[in-house]
């Protein structure tokens, strides 16, 4: 974390101490952009050094938009030092929670569909697994009996070596 968040930290903490009025304030500040409380927008300029800046020049623009995000990211640092997660992140794993669970029931839905089907059709699972797999094994068997056969065959047919 960047010094001059913790600075903003400890000096807003000490300030926070002297009343709730201005921990409302602070809420209102942090949801509005940051802005809209001179004392403490006053405080987050001095914190990162843009108090001697000119605040309609390019330079100041560019530097208050970096501490800004600076600032913002060292914030949601803080935060999950605490296991707190933005209101964001939060409601976009809310959302996305929802749709999986949405995708499990849909899933849920066309697999009992399809059981169904099979059902239907006499095709139970467990019948055609076992359908197919003596399938299988006939096909080795027949295979095995016929490498055997080939092989025995092959053997008659050599010419004897002579020596």
């Amino acid at each position: 974390m960047d010094a001059n968040f913790l600075e903003f930290w400890g000096q807003s903490f000490l300030n926070t101490a002297r009343g709730q009025r201005q921990m409302e304030e602070f809420s209102r500040w942090l949801s509005g952009g940051l802005v809209g409380s001179d004392s403490l927008s006053a405080l987050f300029r001095q914190s990162y050094g843009l108090e001697k800046l000119e605040k309609d020049s390019a330079e100041y623009l560019k530097l208050y938009e970096k501490a800004m995000q600076s600032f913002q990211q060292s914030f949601r640092e803080y935060l999950r030092l605490f296991d707190v997660a933005p209101r964001e992140e939060h409601e976009s794993l809310m959302k996305e929670c929802e749709a999986l669970k949405q995708k499990v029931l849909e899933q849920e839905e066309t697999i009992g569909h399809l059981k169904k089907m099979l059902g239907d059709k006499g095709l139970e699972s467990a019948e055609t697994v076992r359908d197919l797999q003596d399938v299988v094994k006939k096909q080795t068997d027949q295979f095995q009996k016929m490498m055997t056969t080939m092989g025995q065959a092959f053997q008659k047919k050599r010419p004897l070596k002579s020596k």
